[in-house]
């Protein structure tokens, strides 16, 4: 299962030069080269619990997840989608 992760949005300046807009394929949980590992700390479980059929009921698309920040004090927020 593959999955798009989108930079939903940049507060300040981000140290890897993620810009809003940005966005990222992954194949499954493989990290794609260069990408940091700070953030993918955050966007594991949520990687995860979607490639294991789960959801968020909360969310509008539960099948999708948004406004995971990274852990560099939140300046960058993140949206995991499955790749249609």
């Amino acid at each position: 299962m593959k999955f798009v992760v989108e930079v939903e949005g940049v507060r300040g300046t981000c140290k890897r030069g993620y810009r809003q807009g940005d966005r990222i394929i992954f194949n499954g949980l493989d990290t794609p080269d260069g990408f940091c590992g700070g953030a993918y700390t955050v966007l594991y479980p949520v990687l995860l619990t979607l490639k294991s059929g789960g959801s968020f009921s909360w969310e509008t698309d539960p099948h999708c997840r948004t406004s995971l920040a990274c852990p560099d004090g939140g300046t960058v927020l993140f949206r995991i989608s499955p790749l249609q």
